[in-house]
């Protein structure tokens, strides 16, 4: 891999969009919180909003506590799984008020967070997920976002309701995106790439573009290593816990599309040569294939 061309990593860093940016609400049990997260997106300029399994999100309830934003309410979409929420994503983000043993030295402050949430806004969907509202995200949600971030409470109520929490990084999401174009003057396109977060994006195929995969590209090229790795005599837990860790391994470093067909291409060759069935793909309605 070679550095890629100032004018390479121009054409990728377009301008930040808060279009880009979607709000996903993973099984919400209390449809208040849902009109609530609504009003509160609308006022910072949020207006994609998914929900995952909630409980009857569009009611009477809900609809209240949206005053004044139940377009955003009406518009949003429901699925049944968090993969179906993100196929499309560029880059999964998430909240936590709970310690997580493998990236509690990694978490965010909100405003941390929103900078890299501007920055991936540039390029494609940015998603921010929110877990229920009694024990928050699972760890499989926890395993999918590439940044995690935490608000610094106070130890006797340590966590937020889920419409303050959105409330809150929705602010902040705003602030990052008005500093982001008001730092997109001439000195920024004099110097193309010099602030981009995203190492990957600094390399370049001969043949190939280079963007970021969506998630649905990279649960398929996981769920095509889960197949080689089975078709080997990996159990089901050393399967998980292998990629798993390699899942994190490409969310610190990074990975773009081209990439991804590396190890496609060695899955092929190992379910070739141990006669394994043929990989046919996962469609985005399909549980994770790590499951």
């Amino acid at each position: 891999m070679t550095d890629s061309k100032p004018s390479d990593i121009a054409s990728e860093r377009g301008a930040a969009d808060l279009d880009n940016v979607v709000v996903v609400l993973s099984r919400t049990t209390e449809p208040m919180n849902i009109g609530a997260a609504c009003r509160a997106m609308k006022t910072m300029g949020l207006k994609k909003l998914r929900l995952i399994a909630p409980l009857n999100p569009k009611g009477r309830s809900a609809r209240a506590l949206a005053h004044g934003a139940e377009d955003i309410l009406d518009n949003a979409l429901v699925v049944d799984t968090l993969e179906e929420a993100i196929a499309d994503m560029l880059v999964v983000t998430g909240t936590t008020a709970r310690q997580r043993q493998l990236r509690k030295r990694a978490l965010l402050a909100p405003a941390d967070l929103a900078d890299h949430i501007a920055d991936h806004s540039r390029s494609g969907k940015v998603a921010i997920l929110f877990g229920t509202e009694r024990t928050g995200l699972t760890n499989d949600e926890v395993d999918i976002c590439r940044y995690l971030s935490t608000v610094d409470t106070a130890p006797e109520q340590p966590s937020l309701n889920l419409a303050q929490a959105v409330m809150l990084y929705s602010w902040e999401i705003k602030q990052a995106l008005d500093r982001a174009r008001e730092s997109a003057g001439p000195a920024s396109a004099a110097a193309p790439g010099a602030n981009v977060r995203r190492p990957e994006m600094r390399v370049h195929h001969p043949h190939r573009s280079t963007k970021l995969p969506t998630q649905h590209e990279l649960d398929s090229m996981y769920g095509h290593l889960a197949t080689a790795m089975e078709a080997v005599g990996y159990s089901e837990a050393e399967r998980l816990k292998f990629l798993t860790y390699l899942r994190q391994l490409h969310m610190r470093a990074g990975i773009v599309n081209w990439e991804t067909h590396i190890y496609h291409i060695l899955c092929r060759k190992i379910l070739k040569t141990v006669g394994g069935k043929k990989f046919e793909g996962i469609d985005a309605s399909q549980a994770d294939p790590l499951d």
